[in-house]
């Protein structure tokens, strides 16, 4: 979710560099807004401008940063160099999991030997998933109720013990890589699946937790994009999804394409913009066929959105500063995960709404998930790291991340069973 294009769409230059900004006043925040869509600069924000003495960090051209540090200067607006030379340090991270890739190259993506210290390729969390439908087929079942645009089908797999008295049981989703290139997401699923795959009939809470529920994880929404970040360095930052829009640019922003004050704060009309809205809402094949799932499954009572990066629990509005009616039930639930996961490693994630703690932003799934399906626990949850490395996280922080995450879905699944609606 963070670290997205508010401008022209371009791919990892030599020489960007990535700056973290520090406005001290409301004026400094005004004018970095004002950047956000200023014609002819190609300011990518990793965090965008949003509260005075919160961060901005923005990934600047070298064409246009003698323009931006003048304004920096003549604002009053310190700074520090957060990456020196992006596309080194793209190929960096490539590179490193490339070599943490090398330990088990050539076997196939089976559950007994998966590792889940790496990132992966869609085709091998494809494999991976099948799998694990065939290895756990008392639990496990693999679905498709969504399509991409260039005609993938949206692997969604189930795991819960089918309901012996025929009744529907509560049910929680679960999707990561709407945004393609944060990678963190999907991986950081996958090992939250194998744990409730392997842990169950052994560990009492998963047991309960897969006899009482139904839970929906979608590894990859965004599988297009996701397979672009992986076939060069200079698409690794990709973010929207891979469908054919008027004139020279390609794709929607999938988080900014859903039915709820679409079109709105936090989204462009320009079809180059890493933030483009779509033509109209639903206008994708992707958003399109989850939305109709979720509105079909009232029994769906949690929707957990993951992202990275900036270490967040997010809840409902990010288009208005209006609390939710069922705010201080959603805090209450955000706080009981954030510390499960907390204890774990001693990672702080903030919790709050968008609009407070992070920026404002409309037409995004958790907020439709809560104004349209009726999902009150519905959050968009932000990975490592708080923007040392952003996207870009290094693959010995996966284990880590997935570790911490895994103990808040238990609590979000427990907190459903003792807190029913």
């Amino acid at each position: 979710l963070s670290a997205h294009r508010w401008g022209k769409t371009t791919l990892s230059r030599p020489s960007d560099q990535v700056l973290r900004l520090h406005p001290g006043t409301q004026d400094a925040v005004a004018m970095l807004d004002s950047l956000v869509f200023m014609p002819g600069m190609e300011l990518d924000f990793w965090k965008p401008p949003s509260h005075v003495n919160q961060s901005v960090d923005v990934q600047v051209p070298r064409k246009d940063l003698p323009v931006v540090l003048d304004l920096l200067q003549r604002h009053s607006i310190p700074y520090d160099i957060m990456v020196d030379n992006l596309r080194l340090a793209v190929e960096k991270h490539m590179e490193d999991n490339h070599k943490a890739r090398s330990r088990t190259a050539g076997r196939p993506a089976r559950v007994d030997d998966f590792d889940f210290s790496v990132y992966h390729t869609w085709d091998e969390i494809d494999a991976f998933i099948t799998d694990v439908q065939l290895t756990y087929p008392a639990i496990a079942s693999l679905s498709s109720y969504a399509a991409t645009f260039e005609g993938r089908p949206i692997q969604t797999l189930k795991l819960g013990k089918p309901s012996t008295s025929g009744e529907t049981k509560p049910a929680i989703w679960i999707d990561a890589a709407i945004h393609c290139r944060e990678w963190i997401s999907p991986a950081t699923v996958l090992y939250a699946i194998d744990q409730f795959a392997r842990l169950y009939g052994s560990d009492p809470t998963v047991t309960r937790l897969l006899d009482e529920l139904d839970w929906y994880f979608t590894p990859v929404f965004n599988i297009d994009g996701y397979i672009y970040t992986w076939s060069a360095p200079e698409n690794r930052l990709w973010r929207k999804n891979r469908s054919a829009q008027p004139g020279p640019c390609v794709g929607v922003d999938l988080n900014r394409n859903w039915d709820t004050h679409f079109a709105e704060t936090g989204a462009s009309a320009d079809p180059c913009s890493l933030i483009y809205h779509g033509a109209a809402p639903f206008s994708e094949p992707e958003t399109r066929g989850i939305s109709d799932f979720v509105l079909n499954h009232p029994e769906i009572k949690v929707y957990l959105a993951m992202h990275s990066s900036g270490q967040l629990w997010i809840s409902p509005w990010g288009y208005s500063y209006a609390r939710p009616p069922d705010y201080h039930l959603q805090n209450a639930m955000a706080i009981a995960a954030e510390s499960a996961s907390r204890a774990v490693h001693g990672e702080v994630y903030r919790v709050g709404r968008s609009i407070e703690i992070l920026y404002a932003v409309a037409g995004g799934a958790r907020d439709w998930a809560y104004d349209k399906a009726g999902v009150i626990y519905s959050y968009t949850v932000e990975l490592r790291d708080t923007g040392r490395y952003g996207h870009l996280l290094p693959p010995d922080q996966i284990l880590p991340t997935a570790e911490e995450i895994f103990p808040a879905y238990l609590k979000v699944g427990q907190w459903i069973l003792d807190h029913p609606y």
